[in-house]
């Protein structure tokens, strides 16, 4: 018969184990031994399969990096993750991972040889180093450790490279110098000269090697790998210097002055040539243009920054890319927007429900008299046109012109139903006006306010006098009727006047991107077509809209916006209208964002390589990625929609 035990003395027996596991466990982490800077013999062995006598070496210690080699893990079942911090939480791989610090995770087969080298990291700190490892597919991972001390960032500096003469574009991120070069425009044979220059007590060094030489030679598609030794300290700092062929996957359009002549204005054209070259990539195939143009800055915003865009003209109607043929087209720099992509997804957004016309832009990288200047749009013009606003024109008498009081009047081609449309109209700004603007006012749009409608077609040269006095009258009597006191009676208030419609979905997008110029003070379009009511749109330029200025609370997803201008704070006073713009907004909600979400990422994924070129070149970026950028935008427009929707439906 076996004795029985006292329960307590059971329990008493289970706590001394576990305390003996616990104090085993305690003495095998506390027999590591410390790292020497830049090499390490200790180990951990949590499970005793990494043997312990393995060792991780840190060295070729350099500005932005250090190299990782490692012996007595060789083993093909292992797998490997590091880690780097200068400020902890690297405890173990899940708290790296956590805290971002994993500079490689476990992937088979990315560390050869046992060596691996870590760069972008934090010049002048002190870095704790940790290699995991793995049996694949296990939860368990074990570690190395080590230290390292990054010399400060201008302890070795190469502080410029230059192409035959031309400024290298710079990449931050990956310290490269860079030239570009079109396809098929450098000779067999040909080399660059490069010149470079150092920061005080540097040499340049090429596989090792100082060289004293000022001038280097590289040809195009080569790569030179050179380093900076600042000589008195010992203190390096990787280079590359690369001359590879422009193809980032999207077209390259090339643009030639007349002598190379600067863009300065808004309203003197250049002549020029325009060349699209076909990304081998992601091939067009079509619309590659290739002749003269003429060529003007554009825009307002944009003319001020440095990277500036620009419309232009070509004498015969030519189709560019996958869009309609037309004469008048832009370049636009999206400078303001680090995501590049507002003006495209609002664009798209609003092509996607069904509007009778809205831009199309396509993505290009854009080279100006030699110098690659950045990602651009190439993209339509709001016009009059077929495969735009495919409306009927109103043409001027071709042969008939009269002088009355001194001024010469252009007389109608017919006073009947043609006098009725088609018109293109803009609420601008006067700060934007123009001696070309033909204009006019209204009670609530007027220069006293600071704005105007300007009559962007018929143009010139064939806007009659009657036609003048047909749209100015037509456009202040739909808005009298809008703020008369039966303005919400079906017959004889607004809706006898404006096409809701167009102005609902105008609305939808506008508000939705909180684009700062909506609130009818600039970029605002409207169009009459023949024998048709007043229209909104198209929707227009982006840059400052999805959070993008602080302007009027424009940064903060909620709130109204659009809402509160002139005419909308009076249409949101009929509850029909109200009731049209909720049963619109739960359509476009249920089967439009998913979409616009999706083509965000599709658009950052087709400019992975353009916008780290144009971000090289224009370091506007700050601390945060280009996927940050994204992200953000798709995070604010996220919380839009939330807001939106829940006041919508109230």
């Amino acid at each position: 018969m076996k004795p029985k035990i006292n329960k307590n003395i059971k329990y008493i027996l289970l706590v001394l184990c576990a305390l003996v596991l616990l104090a085993l466990g305690f003495f095998a982490l506390s027999s590591c031994s410390a790292a020497d800077k830049g090499a390490l013999n200790s180990v951990q062995t949590l499970n005793l399969k990494i043997p312990s006598n393995s060792v991780l070496t840190v060295s070729n210690i350099r500005v932005k990096g250090f190299t990782l080699s490692w012996t007595n893990l060789s083993g093909g079942d292992y797998e490997y993750a590091i880690a780097a911090s200068y400020n902890g939480n690297i405890d173990d791989y899940s708290t790296a991972l956590t805290n971002g610090n994993i500079v490689l995770d476990f992937t088979s087969g990315k560390i050869l040889n046992g060596t691996y080298k870590v760069t972008k990291q934090m010049p002048g700190k002190d870095y704790m180093i940790k290699l995991f490892a793995r049996k694949k597919n296990t939860q368990a991972a074990e570690y190395l450790t080590g230290t390292a001390t990054l010399p400060y960032i201008d302890d070795a500096e190469l502080l410029g490279v230059s192409f035959d003469g031309q400024t290298g574009i710079y990449d931050d991120g990956n310290d490269a110098y860079t030239e570009t070069y079109i396809p098929g425009t450098q000779p067999d044979g040909y080399e660059y000269t490069v010149t470079y220059q150092l920061a005080r007590q540097c040499a340049l060094y090429i596989n090792g090697v100082k060289t004293e030489d000022a001038e280097l030679k590289i040809k195009p598609g080569e790569t030179l790998e050179v380093t900076a030794v600042n000589e008195s300290t010992n203190a390096a700092r990787d280079y590359e210097i690369i001359v590879k062929t422009l193809d980032n996957g999207i077209p390259i359009v090339v643009v030639n002055t007349e002598n190379n002549k600067k863009i300065t204005s808004k309203s003197t054209y250049l002549n020029g040539t325009l060349q699209i070259l076909d990304s081998a990539v992601n091939p067009y195939g079509e619309g590659l243009y290739d002749g003269a143009i003429q060529i003007k800055g554009q825009g307002s915003l944009s003319s001020d920054t440095p990277k500036t865009s620009f419309s232009f003209s070509i004498n015969d109607k030519t189709q560019i890319l996958d869009m309609a043929p037309s004469r008048s087209w832009i370049l636009t720099a999206n400078y303001a927007d680090k995501t590049l992509m507002r003006s495209y997804t609002a664009y798209e957004l609003y092509r996607d429900m069904g509007a009778a016309f809205s831009p199309k832009l396509q993505f290009v990288d854009l080279v100006l008299n030699g110098e690659y200047i950045g990602t651009y749009n190439i993209g339509e013009r709001v016009k009059i046109d077929p495969g735009r606003l495919d409306l009927p024109k109103i043409k001027g008498s071709n042969t008939q012109k009269i002088t009355q009081k001194g001024k010469q009047m252009i007389i109608p081609a017919s006073t009947d139903d043609k006098l009725t449309g088609s018109y293109v109209l803009r609420v601008s700004s006067i700060d934007n006006y123009s001696k070309t603007d033909i204009i006019f006012e209204t009670k609530k749009i007027n220069w006293i306010g600071g704005n105007f409608f300007a009559i962007k077609q018929p143009g010139t040269a064939n806007l009659s006098e009657d036609a003048y006095n047909y749209i100015s009258d037509y456009v202040n009597k739909a808005e009298n009727s809008l703020f008369s006191d039966d303005f919400s009676d079906p017959k004889t208030g607004y809706r006898s006047y404006i096409d809701t419609s167009t102005f609902i979905d105008w609305y939808i997008v506008e508000e939705l991107f909180k684009q700062s110029d909506a609130n009818f003070t600039a970029n605002v379009y409207l169009y009459k077509p023949r024998n048709g009511k007043l229209c909104m749109g198209p929707v227009w330029d982006f840059d400052n809209g999805g959070g993008n200025v602080s302007l009027n609370g424009c940064d903060d997803p909620a709130g109204w916006y659009v809402r509160n201008s002139a005419w909308f704070t009076r249409l949101f006073e009929d509850p029909a209208f109200v009731q049209e713009v909720k049963d619109r907004w739960n359509y476009v909600k249920a089967n439009y964002f998913d979409k616009m979400f999706a083509g965000m990422d599709s658009t950052a994924a087709l400019l992975v390589q353009s916008q780290a070129m144009n971000f090289a070149k224009w370091q506007i970026l700050g601390d945060k990625t280009y996927q940050d950028e994204v992200d953000s935008l798709k995070s604010w427009l996220t919380a839009r929609i939330d807001w939106m929707d829940q006041e919508i439906n109230k």
